[in-house]
């Protein structure tokens, strides 16, 4: 059966609209026909009124002129009588000069003047002058009525359309039956049939009588249905065999679709387990995130006590046995201190914490100082030190100087330490640029043991050395060539080994920096905090100290290392404590320790700088000292109000240098310290922000590096270069804003004093 029926139309067949435009153009036909008929009597009518009334004007000018020449008024009166007597004159007058000679109206019309017909469309008037002699004697004046005339035009009308009307039925009857019985009965047993056969009646037969056209489409039609019949007896044989193909399809996907829902279970599975994973190594990390952070906490309290007392000691008069002894911790202190940083360097890079700055400086100042740093090894070693710099290699380079130095000096330590006689050489040569950037490789060779071939892949794996025996020998933790070959890569650059047992190792990597036109600033001098570097060793001016610090031991090395100065140290063991004294005044720096319990050193720092600006008065320097030695957690301190981050271990060197560079008195002023010229141009940076002048702006801060640098003082050079690296993405950031802040409370205070 098929899926759908066909229906004929319910109404208005091709039939019916057929004899409904037959009747319809009859109808317009016979019509136009009657109105031309109509408009036909309507004119001779009307044509037939103009010629009575012109009769009756010339009969009146030839009958008239006698009567009215002689003022024969009973004439005039028989005249007008015998015009009446036409049932279309409804009145009719004569006139001499001012005298109406005769006049009669119709009795409808009695009594109405002849200027009452000239004005009404019902009537026609003429006025026939008459005239004798050619002079006008008088006038006649006569008056038709059209309703006769319409009167018979309106019958002729009624009766004319009254036969259009029998005419158009007549006609439209015999076309819709000579229609209906030669075209319209044929079509619909067509119709009929296609129906049928389009319902699937292919045994319907079809009637192929009908003459002309109506016979040739019967005959088309019959064809179709034997078409038909062969197509749809392929399609079943199609259908059929598309049937077993379906069958085997479905059994295919069926298997597929179990094959597929199995993989994707063991999906879903393995997807389940790897977020698992990812949420336990998340919460792994934050856990050895935090561990290492309370670990360097833990472990950087004591080592300030150990490390401050051992400096003590060394510098007091000790016998060459305890001078011994007390170097033995000293060194112990410092390698636990090294190991420490580098636990910590390594899990800021795994955690990508760890961010390398982008900054210019000299190649050549800073393997200068790295080999400032080896060269008294060596000496002491009896080693021959070699380092080659070649002209060509681009001196005036934009990155992390620090870390480039970090790996120089984690090579040439291994180099060192691990030969015994023989020389230790650093080289440096220019390699392909890439994307814009200058290439370098760095060489570090030795004429140490060498490495094994087997554990060349193996040593840059954490806490991996080349021999078990190696870390007896020589100490380490296997982590320095770890770190370094993570800061190679974040410098897009590789590192790689080559050793010759007994003949020594070389090791390699290459470095890619932006290639730097100005002038790079002079490199400081290595240190990771960001304290600043005095000028000089002078001593220390007479300063009122404020230490709030909740150990006791580390208090008393501080008061020990100021013991014999001139400087006077109140100590506070909480947050609360101390801003109580400091707000009683008389303190010219702040020592504040940031882990406290309670009111930490960040809480108590920001109320420090609250009271300060309650009360109008200038900064006093803080100097925050905290045992994690994070980049974040100086950044933190900085931003909570402090002037300077110290990590612990602290020493006295570097307390003392903080202290000098903090005491800026007239003598420093003198040396040439410009205050105002540091408020103009943190000022003029700030105005170059707010008004998008990046250009300006880097010119400042490119100044404030240049006297940081000048003035030895890290706080400008450092947020000097912040300025003089932003970007047009950085002119609404957080670190530029943060930036100017500390500038212009720097200069504030420095001002005041």
């Amino acid at each position: 059966m098929p899926d759908h029926v066909l229906h004929t139309p319910p109404s208005r067949s091709l039939g019916r609209r057929a004899a409904l435009a037959q009747t319809f153009i009859t109808a317009g036909i016979v019509l136009l026909m009657s109105a031309i008929i109509i408009a036909f009597n309507f004119s001779r009518q009307d044509a037939m009124l103009d010629d009575r009334l012109a009769n009756v004007s010339r009969l009146a000018e030839a009958a008239l002129a006698p009567a009215v020449w002689q003022v024969d008024y009973a004439n005039a009166r028989d005249f007008i009588d015998v015009v009446l007597q036409d049932d279309s004159v409804v009145f009719a007058q004569v006139i001499t000069g001012r005298e109406v000679m005769a006049s009669r109206a119709s009795e409808e019309y009695e009594g109405k003047p002849f200027s009452y017909f000239q004005n009404h469309k019902g009537f026609r008037t003429s006025t026939v002058e008459i005239h004798k002699f050619d002079d006008w004697i008088g006038s006649f004046n006569v008056v038709l009525s059209t309703r006769h005339v319409r009167d018979e035009i309106l019958l002729n009308a009624a009766v004319t359309l009254f036969l259009a009307l029998i005419l158009i039925l007549v006609l439209a009857r015999t076309l819709c039956h000579t229609s209906r019985k030669r075209l319209f009965l044929p079509l619909r047993k067509l119709e009929k049939t296609a129906i049928a056969i389009a319902e699937g009646d292919l045994d319907t037969p079809v009637d192929t009588s009908a003459p002309g056209e109506l016979g040739g489409l019967a005959l088309a039609l019959d064809d179709m249905r034997e078409s038909s019949r062969a197509l749809i007896r392929d399609l079943r044989e199609a259908n059929a065999k598309l049937e077993g193909h379906r069958k085997q399809l479905e059994a295919t996907v069926r298997e597929r679709t179990e094959e597929l829902n199995a993989k994707n279970a063991s999906l879903n599975q393995a997807l389940v387990e790897v977020r698992q994973a990812k949420r336990a190594a998340d919460v792994a990390s934050l856990a050895k995130s935090r561990f290492l952070a309370g670990m360097s906490h833990e472990i950087r309290t004591p080592m300030n006590a150990i490390l401050g007392m051992a400096d003590i000691l060394w510098e007091s008069d000790l016998t060459e046995e305890q001078a011994r002894y007390v170097q033995v911790f000293r060194t112990a202190g410092e390698s636990l201190l090294g190991i420490l940083n580098d636990v910590l360097d390594l899990s800021k890079i795994e955690a990508g914490h760890m961010r390398l700055e982008e900054a210019p400086f000299s190649l050549s100042e800073t393997v200068d100082k790295v080999c400032e740093v080896i060269e008294p090894r060596t000496k002491e070693k009896g080693l021959d030190f070699t380092c080659s710099l070649p002209p060509e290699v681009p001196d005036r380079l934009t990155g992390d100087a620090g870390r480039l130095r970090q790996v120089l000096l984690n090579l040439l330590d291994n180099g060192v330490k691990f030969t015994r006689q023989g020389t230790v050489r650093l080289s440096v040569e220019p390699t392909p640029d890439r994307e814009g950037l200058a290439g370098l490789q760095f060489s570090v060779t030795d004429t140490g043991p060498g490495i094994p071939a087997g554990k060349l892949a193996t040593i840059f794996d954490a806490f991996t050395q080349a021999d078990d025996s190696t870390t007896r020998e020589f100490g380490g933790t296997g982590l320095g060539l770890a770190i370094s070959k993570q800061l190679v890569h974040m410098m897009h650059g590789r590192i790689w080994a080559e050793s010759t047992p007994g003949r020594g190792t070389a090791f390699h990597f290459t470095a890619h920096f932006r290639a730097d036109a100005k002038p790079a600033p002079p490199e400081p001098a290595p240190e990771k905090s960001s304290r600043p570097v005095a000028r000089d060793a002078g001593p220390l001016p007479a300063l009122h100290i404020l230490m709030v610090e909740d150990s006791k031991y580390n208090a008393f090395v501080i008061q020990t290392y100021l013991k014999d100065t001139p400087c006077r140290i109140t100590t506070a063991e909480t947050g609360r404590q101390g801003l109580d004294i400091f707000k009683a005044g008389g303190v010219d720096v702040v020592l504040m320790d940031v882990q406290m319990p309670g009111m930490d050193g960040y809480e108590t720092t920001r109320a420090i700088r609250d009271w300060e600006r309650e009360q109008g008065l200038p900064r006093t320097p803080v100097v925050a000292m905290t045992a994690h030695a994070l980049d974040e957690e100086a950044e933190r301190c900085l931003q909570a109000g402090a002037d300077i981050h110290l990590p612990k271990p602290v020493k006295k060197s570097a307390l003392f240098e903080t202290l000098r560079a903090l005491a800026i008195g007239p003598e420093e002023q003198a040396a040439g310290m410009d205050a105002q010229g540091l408020a103009d141009l943190v000022r003029g940076a700030k105005q170059a922000r707010d008004r998008g002048d990046l250009a300006a702006l880097r010119t400042a801060g490119a100044q404030l590096v240049s006297k940081g640098e000048a003035l030895s003082v890290s706080l400008l050079t450092k947020y000097g270069r912040v300025l003089a690296e932003t970007d047009e993405q950085g002119l609404e950031g957080e670190r530029l804003s943060q930036s100017l802040t500390i500038l212009t409370e720097y200069v504030e205070r420095l001002a005041f004093v």
